[in-house]
């Protein structure tokens, strides 16, 4: 919309660590791209158990965080979880400002995150 400016893009990468699909994600969460991670999350994540890898995340706006509160409750639902991995500065300090970080489950990396092996129905 904006002429000149060149929007952020969002880089997803996708895999499965002992049974927790692990997506990475790399650029910036915000309004533009908040569909890009949102078709991959629906493609990917056909268990219950996901881990988002944000150790390359530069920005995240609410759109971002509404989309990953969004999942964690649908997992959940599932009986499952999403774990949120390498959170940095300005996102990390969202979680926290949103007041969401008690309710994420936060891990410093995704090795972290992964330990716990889970079963993948198949």
């Amino acid at each position: 919309m904006a002429e000149g400016t060149a929007t952020m893009e969002l880089n997803v990468g996708s895999e499965v660590q002992r049974g927790w699909r692990v997506l990475a994600v790399a650029g910036e969460l915000d309004i533009d791209t908040v569909p890009v991670l949102s078709a991959r999350l629906d493609a990917d994540v056909t268990g219950s158990h996901a881990v988002l890898n944000l150790a390359q995340l530069d920005f995240m706006d609410s759109t971002g965080l509404a989309l990953v509160l969004d999942w964690h409750r649908r997992l959940l639902e599932a009986g499952g979880q999403l774990r949120i991995a390498a959170a940095q500065g300005p996102v990390r300090r969202l979680f926290e400002l949103a007041d969401v970080a008690e309710v994420l489950s936060l891990f410093e990396s995704v090795d972290v995150a992964v330990q716990e092996a889970v079963e993948t129905p198949h």
